[in-house]
């Protein structure tokens, strides 16, 4: 349309440019066909604004598919399945390892958050059927106070209150909470292994694990292929400037194409094959250090057979004193002799410091019993990763370790990430290669797709270009989900455009 009012334009300006007005009969003449030609263009902005109406408002009547949203829930139960992953144990299926991470990380912060996050392992608890007690909460009289308050569910006011009554009297109240927790579990790891193991029975008296296992993978493809193709879906992704405009013009986008494909091998399906390849290639390169480590640990698998017994001995002993400190202090004093609260409270923060470092030698020995369990030396890089994506604790320790820049909300969030891709996935490299095989990746794959009529260069492989290469690969992708979904790129150019000039109208 705009090029046919440009083209009426065109000649209304080449026939108003030559009418002779020498006469006052020509200058009327003039007049009256530049007033036709006003009355003719009225009509026409009476057309186009039309066409805009139609095709914004075509937009307006877009729904979001409401499979999308039954998929997903289905999608949601199938995480019954993490309950008796074999690559972790009752704790990390408890989510403690998450919990008490982060009530280390908010004892200093907020004690609002402290208390939310010492509830939710409360719930943990309780939902492998083990309620706990004041009675639990044996390290200090103060935290077993504190305790009795949280699950009284008194208010965060009182909490407050009693929290600053009781801080200066003992600094290391959080930490202490934190330890019992760790020590609560072990007390009764046993009972909730076997909670665990019912509950698989119960599944296995019905079902077999391969098939909520491919269940969950294919609810994830037929997500993807829903939320690919969906108008409404796409449509806000333009309004919420996660997709621009300009990415998707077609000259640019058939430039695109040629960088990696001919007319032969352009099809859906090979957009599909390759993003899928290259992704993974990308996570070789975005976890080497997380597989460096695990080679490490592999190699020292003769020297560390005893570690997990001597680290758990050593919290035994320094929890058995810790609780001794506690009963001499707390017994009154002989013939009114003043307690010596000072020592007390140094020689309390030494064994707290040595049951903090105990717990950690001996959270690092089970992972590194979890590691010589499960893996070999001829273990494929998939069950590294399952193996990794299973221990959130292991995962933030080393990411960290790696670079000390990131934010914990950015670490946990792709730790989740990589959990999903793992669990909801099928793979065509990472179940093919194993931890310790140094083959030329960059050149198998190039050289693979190449004999496919795809171009793709070892250049592009690198590891400062692979996110480019995928960009690409996924906006062609994007490209043509659009096109699957219906909706037309320039009528949302100018839905975009009219609803910025409304906006403007409106602010003046």
């Amino acid at each position: 349309m705009i090029e046919e009012l440009n083209n009426k334009y065109n000649d209304f300006k080449g026939v108003i440019d030559i009418l002779p007005v020498n006469t006052k009969y020509n200058r009327k003449r003039k007049t009256d066909y530049i007033l036709e030609e006003i009355e003719n263009d009225n009509k026409r902005l009476e057309q186009v604004k039309k066409e805009i109406e139609k095709r914004i408002n075509s937009f307006s009547s877009l729904e979001v598919n409401n499979k999308i949203q039954e998929l997903e829930h289905e999608l949601e139960k199938c995480n019954i399945v993490n309950e008796w992953s074999n690559y972790n144990t009752a704790y990390e299926k408890m989510h403690l390892d998450y919990y008490l991470y982060q009530l280390h990380r908010y004892y200093k912060e907020d004690l609002v958050s402290v208390n939310a996050c010492i509830k939710k392992i409360l719930e943990s608890f309780k939902k492998v059927e083990i309620v706990l007690t004041k009675d639990d909460f044996n390290f200090n009289s103060y935290v077993a106070d504190y305790m009795e308050k949280i699950l009284n569910n008194v208010t965060d006011q009182e909490l407050s209150d009693y929290f600053e009554e009781i801080y200066w009297k003992n600094p290391d109240i959080i930490k202490t909470i934190e330890i019992n927790f760790k020590s609560i579990y072990l007390r009764n790891e046993k009972k909730i292994d076997k909670y665990y193991e019912t509950r698989h029975q119960e599944f296995l008296n019905n079902h077999k694990d391969e098939e909520i296992y491919n269940m969950r993978i294919k609810l994830s493809n037929d997500i993807k292929t829903l939320k690919g193709e969906d108008a409404f879906l796409n449509f806000q992704k333009f309004v919420n400037n996660e997709y621009v405009i300009a990415d998707f013009k077609k000259d640019d986008i058939d430039k695109k194409k040629q960088i990696y494909f001919n007319e032969e091998s352009y099809n859906y399906d090979n957009l599909l094959e390759l993003n899928q390849v290259l992704n993974e290639y990308n996570v070789l390169i975005k976890y080497k250090y997380l597989f460096t480590d695990m080679r490490e640990r592999l190699e020292k698998k003769d020297s560390l057979k005893n570690a997990k017994n001597n680290a758990l001995k050593e919290v035994s002993k320094e929890e058995n004193k810790l609780i001794k400190l506690n009963d001499k202090h707390n017994k009154k004093p002989l013939f009114g002799k003043k307690k010596n609260d000072e020592k007390f409270l140094f020689n309390y923060k030494n064994i707290l410091n040595n049951i903090i470092k105990y717990y950690d030698e001996f959270d690092n020995a089970c992972f590194n019993d979890l590691v010589f369990l499960k893996l070999s030396q001829d273990s494929t890089v998939l069950e590294v990763l399952k193996l990794i994506s299973a221990n959130y604790l292991y995962f933030v320790e080393r990411t960290f370790a790696n670079d000390e820049s990131l934010n914990i909300n950015d670490v946990t969030k792709t730790f989740d990430e990589l959990k999903e891709y793992i669990n909801n996935n099928n793979f065509v490299l990472l179940n093919n290669i194993a931890l310790l095989d140094e083959k030329q990746m960059k050149q198998l794959i190039s050289d693979k797709y190449n004999l496919g009529n795809i171009k793709l260069s070892t250049d592009s492989l690198l590891d400062e270009n692979i996110e480019r290469t995928i960009s690409d690969i996924r906006l062609l992708i994007n490209y043509e989900d659009i096109v699957k979904s219906g909706i037309n790129i320039d009528d949302i150019s100018l839905y975009l455009d009219y609803s910025k000039l409304l906006e403007k109208e409106n602010s003046h």
